[in-house]
Parts: structure tokens; sequence; C-alpha cells
């Protein structure tokens, strides 16, 4: 069985590894792996006896520098594959990763099993021409990559599904080429993304009897009436797109498009792509003729940014300026375009904190906010709660097609309690649940199964691959630093350079004075 061990050394001095690896060809051992970092060293061995693992030990002890030897159950690299895939395979999205050649290295579960309809390690060291027939692609990557642009938005078909597939070379800081990575967006559930422009919902949708909320719809029916941008803002799930769609029916426009976008479900490029809209030719992968922008589309209407705290620095200042000036610019085009169209947004981030933080634009934060409307969490109006579940009941009893009057007191009295979360999305989801696994005409306690525990990676796993692996890299390093006596001690925990892992905390935002060494 193989041995993994990590040696420390008290100094970081020329030839240390040299005189460690000496002693390993004095008894033969040999190397399966190894990584070299100031002060540590990760090593690999194959199976070695107990006699001579003791006499390798003391001749550490001699070498000049030698702190300690310790085994280990993963050396670095290992921990990070493990850590890279964790993050990898939860992402809803295909990703594979190919060598130079073209031949998968890694693939997640979602494109080896959705996408290619095999197994991780069956697609494994396969060539991808055996899996995606696309003139594109093939030419694509027979190409000299240097620093050549990725190719984006290439349509495939893969079976009878349609992607969206985008390829970037991998290239290290030098611009040594290594690789590619892959990355597969269903097509369907980016029609999805961007909603549907019919809009039957008013505000008599809404479903209320708390006081609290009846106020806030009398403000937001005020707000309809003008044709200011409105900012709606609350936890997620306390119906935000369903305000902004009763807004937009409410006023003059309700005759004009609505289209909701989430920015937080779409790729940067896609996004922007999406947006504005391309001229033909102005990036490889793009429709012959181009393509007309949501902005352009929605001429007249209502545009809905859903999640818009999640729009990059480089969006937030190109879509302020079209508020500014009502005009817009295709990608890869000269023309500018005049635009009409209301803007709503929402947000659960606190978009202040981010102007703080440089996260998000002040000048933008006014543009989108001359109204707000504020939406209260379920647990702040309980008493909204029977009116809901009453009415999702009938809802899901008309779905499943059974004949419920009800709950009884034991399962009203659970779900007042109960301090939601996910608020109004998770009742209804509950009570969805409690339809179906309901063998009577009311629902009883056994019946409504809630949700007390937190998913550890909660907020850090999106839409975006790029986002995800942040949002990992970030809790790793605050969970590093929280358990450590200094920046220092956690930088050689991590196997970084204290340079560098300062960087990445001014990066993240990350403030020693917020954590206690």
């Amino acid at each position: 069985m193989a041995k993994r061990i990590k040696i420390i050394a008290k100094v970081d001095r020329p030839h240390f590894t040299y005189d460690i690896l000496s002693i390993f060809h004095k008894y033969d051992v040999g190397i399966i792996w190894m990584e070299v970092y100031s002060y540590i060293i990760y090593i690999k061995l194959h199976h070695i006896d107990l006699e001579i693992w003791e006499k390798i030990k003391e001749d550490f002890k001699k070498v000049d520098g030698f702190q300690e030897v310790e085994e280990v159950d993963l050396i670095a690299f290992e921990e990070r594959d493990i850590e890279m895939k964790k993050v990898l395979d939860i992402i809803p999205q295909g990703v594979v990763v190919l060598d130079r050649r073209s031949s998968i290295k890694y693939v997640n579960k979602y494109a080896a099993e959705r996408i290619f309809k095999s197994t991780v390690s069956g697609i494994t060291g396969k060539l991808i021409g055996e899996y995606i027939k696309d003139e594109k692609m093939d030419i694509f990557l027979l190409e000299e990559h240097k620093t050549i642009k990725p190719l984006i938005n290439e349509n495939i078909e893969v079976g009878n599904q349609s992607y969206l597939l985008n390829v970037i070379p991998l290239l290290s800081e030098e611009n040594i080429f290594s690789g590619y990575i892959l990355a597969f967006d269903d097509i369907n559930k980016l029609n999805n993304v961007i909603g549907r422009y019919d809009n039957p919902i008013t505000f008599d949708d809404i479903i209320c009897e708390s006081t609290k909320m009846k106020n806030i719809i009398q403000q937001a029916k005020l707000f309809s009436v003008s044709d200011s941008p409105i900012l709606i803002t609350g936890e997620s799930g306390t119906g935000k797109e369903l305000f902004a769609r009763a807004i937009h029916n409410a006023s003059d426009r309700k005759n004009k498009p609505f289209i909701p976008i989430n920015c937080a479900a779409m790729p940067e490029q896609l996004l922007e792509s999406e947006l504005f809209g391309y001229e033909h030719g102005s990036f490889t992968g793009g429709k012959k003729g181009g393509k007309a922008g949501i902005l352009e589309i929605a001429n007249g209407g209502t545009i809905f940014l859903d999640e818009i705290g999640e729009m990059s620095p480089h969006l937030q200042a190109k879509f302020l300026r079209v508020l500014q000036e009502k005009k817009i610019r295709k990608i890869g085009g000269h023309r500018e375009i005049a635009i009409d169209f209301r803007l709503l947004s929402a947000t659960n981030k606190n978009l202040e904190h981010m102007v703080k933080n440089n996260k998000f634009r002040l000048d933008l934060l006014y543009r989108i906010n001359i109204f707000s409307v504020e939406i209260p969490s379920l647990k702040e109006r309980p008493e909204d709660i029977p009116a809901l579940v009453e009415y999702f009941i009938g809802v899901h009893s008309n779905r499943y097609d059974k004949s419920m009057v009800g709950i009884d007191q034991e399962g009203m009295k659970k779900l007042m309690e109960y301090k939601w979360p996910g608020n109004v999305r998770e009742l209804q989801n509950v009570l969805e649940r409690a339809v179906a696994l309901s063998n009577t005409s009311k629902i009883g306690e056994n019946n409504i199964i809630l949700s007390s525990i937190v998913d550890e990676n909660q907020g850090l796993i999106t839409n975006s691959l790029k986002e995800s692996v942040a949002n990992f890299e970030k809790k790793i390093i605050v969970e590093s630093l929280k358990n450590s006596e200094s920046i220092r001690d956690a930088a050689r925990k991590l196997n970084v350079t204290h340079t560098l892992l300062l960087n990445r905390m001014k990066k993240y935002d990350i403030r020693k004075e917020d954590l206690e060494f």
C-alpha cells in the first residue's frame, strides 16, 4: 500500500530536497509522486517495510534544516483535485477538460451522464471528437493556441439535445498552452432564463392578509403608473418576480413585452450578447446575419433584471450608459439604436454594502433605485400563511387530481411555527409534497416534511463555473484563517505563499479584523 508523507523544514535552504531524495535512493525506495514547496515536501511512496521506514526517519534527522516528518492521508495536489472535482460535479452545467491532443482528461458527472450518456470513467481518455461532431469545433481544436480568443456560443447537438458550447484554451501565466476547457449550456434551460413575453399576473394574484403586505401592494400600485425604474428587494422566494409582473401589468406598457432575465443564470459573455445583440461575424460561433438583443426586442415594454447584484462590473458600466443615453450598440457594431423600455430590477443582496466593497457601481444603484419595493420575508408576516396554504392546496389538489379540503390543526400549527428560510417558494414546495403524499381529504402533520438542515454548500454553487469556484476558494481561505494563528500560518497550511494569500484576501474582501486569530 502506498505511503504519503509530509516533510517540514526549519529553513528554506538550497539542496534540501536533494538531500531528502538521496536518503530514499540510499534505501532503494521508489517515489510515485512528489510536490515541493518552500519549507514543505509532499511525497507519495511505494510500500516501505516498517524497519526500513524507521531507518529513513533517523537519517532525516541528520539533514541540515529538517524539522519533522508526518504521514498524511492525502498529499496537497490530491486534496485540491478532490475539492475541484466536487465543485465541478455539483455545478448544473456540463464541463469537460481536454489535454493538448483533445483527449478528455476530466469530465464532470453532468456532462458524462446527461450529455454523453456514459460514465466519468467510461469517457475519460477518449477523443472529444468521438462524442461531438462539429466542424467549427474541429477546426478550432486544430489551431495553434497561443493567445487565441475562445470559441463562444457554438450551437451543437449531442444526441437529440441542443447545447451552447464554449471552448476556452487553457494558458498559464506565461502563456503556455496546456489544453482546453469546454462548458455546455442546455439551450432549453437558457430559454427558460429569458422568460415568456406574455404576462397574465396582476396585483390581485398576490395572496396576502397581512397589513404589511397590503401596504406594500398599494405602494407598488402607485409606482406602477410612473415610468421610472423600480428596485424590488427581498429574500429569495418572497415573490419579487410576481411583483414585477404585476407592476408591468398595471402600467401603460401592459400591452407591450415583459421580458425577465436572470443575471445569475447566464455566463457574462452570453448575458451581454443576449442583452445587446451582435452583428454578423463579431465572434466565432455567432449566428449568420447577427442577432437582435433583448433590449431592442423589448422596445416599448418592460425588462426585469432579476438578481442584478450578480451583474459583472463590465456589464454594469455598459448598462449604465444605456440607461443614460437610451441607446444601444450591438456587439461588433458601429450603429447606435434608440430604445425605449421600463426597467424593473430585483435582488436579495444588500447593494449598498456591495457599493462600499466596490462590487456594485454607486451611479448604477442611483439609476435603478428611483423607487424601491421591499418585500418582507414570510416569517415577518405569519398571518399570510393560512391564506397561502389554502391557495396552494387548491392549486396542487387540481394538479394531482385529488379532492383536498384543507389542513388539520396540528399541521397548520407546524407550518406557523416554522421559520421559512425559503419563504413562499419553500411553502409552495412543502404543500405540493404534502398533497402528493396525503391519502386523506385533509393534510395531516405527518404529511408535512420540513427541512431543518442547511446545506453546507448553500450559496456557493451557481450556474457560473467561474463564480462557483471563486465561492469555494473563498470558503476554504476563510475557514483556514479562522483555524490558524496568523495569516502566515494559514498560508503554510494552504501550501501557498504569504503574498498569494494576501492577494486572495484582497480579491475576496476578506479582512483580518473580521477574523479571530
